[in-house]
C-alpha cells in the first residue's frame, strides 16, 4: 500500500516541545525538535498578524495537575489550520525516516556497494541510460542568473557530469553572457544551447480579451488586489497559510517543462529516454545516492519524484484528480506505483 510511517499525535508532540522537562512527555529527541519547531511557528516566532493575515493561529492551552500535564488545541473552526500544523510536524519528523527507508530499499535492489557512490557507483552496465540534464535560462533584470547557472554547471560537472546537458534560453540572454557560459563551463561537460520562445497556449491567447481576459478578476485577486494587473502574477493559493501570487516567468517555466520542452529540436531528435530538470540556482554539493537515470531504466519508470518532500497545502489543489483524469483519457501501461503517487497520510501528504 502507501508508503507511510507512524507518527505521534499532534498533542503528544506539542507537549514534548512546550514542556520538555515534564516527566509525562515521553517523546524522543527528534520528536521534541519537530514539535518545538511547529509550536514556535504557531506561537508567533514566524506568524505575525500583519505579515500572515490569512489564517488564525491555533490556541494551545496547557494544564498541569498532580504532576501530569495535559493540553488542548483550539483550531478556531479552521480545518486548514490543523492541516498546516500537521504539515510542519510531518515534514520535520518523517523526512529522515523516509529517506533511510528508501535508501535501504535501493541497497537491497542494487547491492550495498552501489548505493551512495554517485557517479562512480557500481551500476555501470554495457549501455549507458540515454539521459539528459536540462536547464531553462530566462529573463533576469539583475543579470545574475548566468553566474548562478555557471556555478550550478561546475557543481554538476563535479558530482554528476557523466550525462549531456542542454541549456534552453530565451533571446533575453546576450551573446556575451552565452559565450561566457560556453567558455567557462567545466572541461569535459557535454554542453549544448538551444534558444526557445515562451508564451501562453493558443486557447489562452485566443480567449476574448487575450491573456488579460483569461486572467481577469477574480482569477488573480488576493487581499483585494488584482495581482495580474499590478504585478503580472497569478496562482494566488500557495502556500495556503500565506498565499503568494506567482510571477509570469514562473508560469512560463512550469508550462515549458511540462509541454514546450518536448517540442524543442533537442527532444524532437529522439535521442533521450530520460531527463533531469534543474533550476539555474540548484547546486549539487555531493554525488547523488543513486543514478536516477539508471534507476528509472532498470525499474521501467516514466517519472521519479522526491518521495521525502512534502508539498505545502494549497500548492497542489486537484493534482491527484487531474492525474487520474489524464490516465482515463490517454491510458496508462502498467500499474501506478502507490509509493510514488501517495506518501504519508492526510491532505498535506
Amino acid at each position: 500500500g502507501c508508503l507511510s510511517t507512524p507518527r505521534r499525535p499532534v498533542l503528544a508532540l506539542l507537549l514534548a516541545a512546550l514542556c520538555p522537562l515534564g516527566p509525562g512527555s515521553g517523546a524522543a529527541g527528534e520528536d521534541q525538535h519537530a514539535a518545538a519547531e511547529a509550536a514556535a511557528y504557531w506561537r508567533g516566532t514566524r506568524v505575525r498578524a500583519v505579515e500572515e493575515p490569512n489564517l488564525p493561529a491555533p490556541l494551545i492551552d496547557l494544564n498541569a495537575s498532580g504532576g501530569a500535564i495535559s493540553a488542548s488545541i483550539d483550531y478556531q473552526g479552521e480545518p486548514l489550520v490543523q492541516e498546516c500544523m500537521e504539515y510542519y510536524l510531518d515534514k520535520t519528523t518523517e523526512e529522515a525516516r523516509l529517506r533511510e527507508y528508501i535508501l535501504r530499499r535501493e541497497r537491497a535492489v542494487f547491492g550495498e556497494a552501489d548505493v551512495g557512490q554517485g557517479s562512480g557507483s557500481g551500476l555501470e552496465q554495457d549501455r549507458e541510460p540515454s539521459g539528459v540534464v536540462t536547464y531553462l535560462l530566462m529573463e533576469n533584470s539583475a543579470r545574475s542568473l548566468h553566474k548562478d547557472l555557471l556555478l550550478s554547471l561546475h557543481c554538476l560537472g563535479t558530482f554528476f557530469g557523466r550525462y549531456p546537458v542542454v541549456v534552453f534560453h530565451t533571446n533575453a540572454s546576450t551573446a556575451e553572457e552565452l559565450d561566457l557560459l560556453k567558455s567557462a563551463s567545466p572541461e569535459g561537460l557535454r554542453l549544448e544551447f538551444e534558444e526557445v520562445h515562451l508564451d501562453f497556449p493558443a486557447d489562452v491567447l485566443d480567449f476574448p480579451g487575450g491573456v488579460d481576459g483569461f486572467l481577469a478578476a477574480p482569477q488573480c485577486v488576493m487581499d483585494g488586489q488584482d495581482w495580474w494587473l499590478t504585478h503580472r502574477s497569478c496562482g494566488c493559493r500557495c502556500p495556503a497559510w500565506r498565499p503568494q501570487c506567482w510571477p509570469l516567468n514562473w508560469m512560463h517555466a512550469t508550462r515549458f517543462f511540462t509541454a514546450g520542452m518536448f517540442r524543442t529540436r533537442t527532444f524532437q531528435r529522439g535521442e533521450f529516454d530520460f531527463f533531469l530538470r534543474l533550476d539555474t540556482d540548484l547546486f549539487f554539493v555531493e554525488a547523488p545516492a543513486v543514478d536516477p537515470f539508471r534507476l528509472m531504466a532498470e525499474r521501467g519508470c516514466g517519472m521519479v519524484y522526491d518521495a521525502v518532500s512534502r508539498e505545502a497545502p494549497g500548492c497542489f489543489d486537484g493534482f491527484d484528480e487531474m492525474v487520474l483524469r489524464f490516465f482515463q483519457v490517454f491510458g496508462y501501461i502498467g500499474s501506478p506505483d502507490l509509493e510514488i503517487l501517495h506518501v504519508g497520510r492526510g491532505p498535506a501528504a
